[in-house]
């Protein structure tokens, strides 16, 4: 029996839908990127709770602090040195 496909449905900005049609123009990279970190801020979430959730919203947290929170993207950064 074939698996229900669930969708996950948010508002985003005509500007961010123009990037990731750019930046994820591979078949399936859009859904794979997204699947991955929608599963890492939910386990930072259960673990750290929504002070997480606090960091990834606050306008003033650079990029770069979020990568070294989040395990998969501490792990690039060391790979890319």
């Amino acid at each position: 029996m074939p698996e229900n496909k669930i969708r996950f449905i948010f508002e985003i900005t005509e500007e961010q839908q123009r990037r990731a049609l750019r930046v994820f123009s591979e078949y399936g990279m859009r859904r794979a990127v997204m699947s991955r970190l929608l599963d890492e801020a939910m386990e930072m979430i259960e673990q750290h709770g929504w002070i997480f959730a606090a960091i990834l919203i606050d306008k003033d947290t650079t990029s770069k602090e979020v990568r070294k929170m989040m395990p998969s993207m501490k792990k690039t950064e060391e790979m890319m040195r």
